[in-house]
């Protein structure tokens, strides 16, 4: 952050006659990727993660970021004059209520936070006597300089055969669950809500198929939704049909509501920005704030999108190995380091049908590296790689038919016992969760002991969450469902996707996380029960492995997982990589 970034942004402040303000990680869609002209964090304190907030108090400035971030918040910051702080509610409250006083007031874009987010804080400031007062227009739009643009690119029709449902059945499921609520409207507050009802998609933001968009669904199973007007065009018209009304200004939305006489909407609390409830109950209209039911009905995948979230996971793994397959031979080269490796696997992708982006920024982290958990490679952080060490690589693709995310983490020469301990107990926590069953009705949190059972009786843990939910050609992180420890009071259903990844991770010395996405599907032999099914096929390092840690049945889940990796991408892939396939999959012994 330049000195002169942030005086000027503190000028601006005074003219609004307010002593603190608070800068999310988010845009107005509270999107985890944002475009570029969203980035304001960014901007202010040159931390990129997908997950923080400065808060500026008088003449200090404060980052929170939480524990899979720490590491990377710290190298970024560098020596610039900003104090880095836990992201929690109550950190960031007594750190504000520590730099202001009694009758100072707080500023927020009301379009970057919602109800629930500030409402610990409010509670807090108030008691201080610190008001929380919305800013119409964001003090950093206004000094930042050759501020990207906002993307408008077009939005496409995203065909039946992906999709497994019209738009026009999905609309009138969802409108029955807003007549049940007794509700004139649902608020479509994100565009991914939108890109799911619409079966449209878009490249609006960065590794999130999607374009930028919200709208009303009516108890009609009519709708309203606002694009950019370069987005539209004739075929995503016809594609949408006469009971979707286009609109292109956002502020239209809510005349449009007003005219099709709706008196309550349903809103989720949790996606719906505060200006958005304003510009509600300023019109009168009653809100009513519940979890979005798209949300859900999205995370339950259809027949068709299971089906082609497999194929996707084949043919990406078949370009995964490939790359694996190069990497030895690849760190013996001059001016190989851990951007090279990302570029490499991209080339790999790109020659596989239907790719079309990485589905997020590719972690690729060799030795101390790989121990920063959400670590984004650059050229200045580049390490070059070696034959000797430990390299961690999470990546994955979008593909029309799914979108995938794996890690494995590699030895490139001769490791510790130590190592070799620390991966075979997160490798018996991978195991665990893939060959649990459960009963319907499981919360993620009921399960995600058992990821962390082996780490816990050695005195060791992970601080990042078990698993998220993955979308269909959509976010490689979704909700509502997850594995963590964190309360979500979602249960498990048949068709969601999760990752299952347990890591470990020794601060300066390497990282060690396992990731495949798994499914969930009714057990057959015990009724009522569900469990997982595999869906990413990669090997798993063999070499790390210290067989005498596993037990019989373990070893059974990993050699047959491998014989499965062998038998399906053997065929899909080169001379070379088939090869190494065969002795990456060969079975070990108890």
């Amino acid at each position: 952050m330049s000195q002169e970034r942030l005086e000027s942004l503190q000028m601006a402040l005074e003219q609004l006659e307010i002593q603190g303000f608070l800068v999310p990680r988010c845009d107005e869609y509270q999107n985890e990727y944002v475009p570029d002209c969203d980035e304001r964090l960014a901007w202010l304190t040159d931390f990129d993660g997908s997950a923080g907030l400065a808060a500026l108090a008088h003449n200090r400035t404060a980052l929170f970021v939480d524990g899979r971030y720490t590491i990377q918040a710290q190298q970024q910051i560098g020596d610039q004059p900003i104090e880095q702080r836990s992201l929690a509610a109550e950190d960031i409250a007594n750190w504000l209520c520590g730099a202001l006083g009694a009758g100072d007031t707080v500023g927020y874009d009301p379009r970057l936070h919602t109800e629930p987010g500030l409402a610990p804080l409010r509670k807090r400031l108030e008691e201080q006597g610190v008001q929380l007062r919305p800013i119409e227009n964001n003090p950093i739009d206004t000094v930042w300089q050759n501020r990207p643009a906002p993307p408008s690119g077009p939005a496409r029709p995203h065909p039946l055969t992906f999709t497994g449902e019209e738009s026009a059945s999905k609309r009138q499921r969802i409108a029955r669950l807003i007549n049940d609520k007794n509700q004139d409207a649902l608020w479509l507050a994100t565009p991914e809500v939108c890109a799911w009802l619409f079966n449209i998609r878009g490249s609006d933001i960065p590794h999130l198929p999607v374009a930028l968009s919200m709208g009303f669904l009516y108890r009609d199973g009519s709708a309203s939704l606002y694009l950019a007007e370069d987005a539209t065009s004739d075929a995503l018209r016809q594609h949408l049909g006469p009971e979707v009304e286009l609109l292109h200004d956002k502020s239209s939305l809510f005349l449009t509501a007003e005219r099709q006489h709706v008196q309550s909407v349903w809103a989720d609390p949790l996606l719906t920005n505060c200006w958005t409830l304003h510009e509600l109950r300023n019109r009168e209209i009653e809100v009513h704030l519940q979890r979005d039911p798209i949300t859900a009905a999205k995370a339950r995948k259809n027949t068709v999108e299971l089906e082609g979230s497999r194929a996707a996971h084949i043919r990406d793994g078949a370009a995964f190995c490939e790359f694996l397959a190069e990497l030895p031979d690849a760190v013996k080269q001059e001016n190989f380091g851990e951007l090279e490796a990302v570029k490499l696997l991209r080339s790999k992708r790109e020659k596989r049908e239907g790719f079309t982006d990485d589905s997020f920024d590719s972690i690729s982290g060799y030795r101390g590296n790989g121990a920063i958990v959400h670590y984004r490679v650059s050229p200045e952080s580049s390490l070059p790689m070696q034959a000797e060490g430990i390299y961690l690589i999470d990546s994955g693709g979008q593909y029309p038919d799914g979108t995938t995310d794996v890690t494995r983490t590699v030895a490139l020469g001769n490791v510790s016992p130590e190592a070799k301990e620390h991966f075979t107990r997160v490798l018996k926590g991978h195991i665990a969760i893939a060959t649990l069953r459960f009963p319907e009705g499981t919360f993620g949190e009921q399960i995600d002991a058992f990821a962390r059972q082996s780490l816990w009786h050695a005195g060791l843990d992970y601080a990042h969450g078990t698993g998220h939910g993955v979308g269909s050609f959509l976010s490689v992180h979704e909700g509502p469902q997850r594995i963590g420890k964190a309360t979500t009071n979602v249960p498990l259903e048949a068709g969601m996707i999760v990752s299952n990844e347990p890591g470990f991770y020794r601060a300066g010395e390497y990282g060690i996380r396992i990731e495949n996405l798994i499914y969930v599907k009714p057990c057959k032999e015990h009724p009522g029960f569900l469990e997982f099914e595999d869906l990413t096929l990669a090997p798993i390092e063999r070499q790390l492995i210290e067989p005498s840690l596993l037990t019989e049945s373990e070893v059974d889940w990993l050699n047959q997982y491998h014989q499965k990796v062998q038998q399906t991408l053997g065929p899909l892939v080169n001379e070379h990589t088939r090869e190494w396939l065969e002795m990456a999959t060969q079975p070990i012994a108890k």
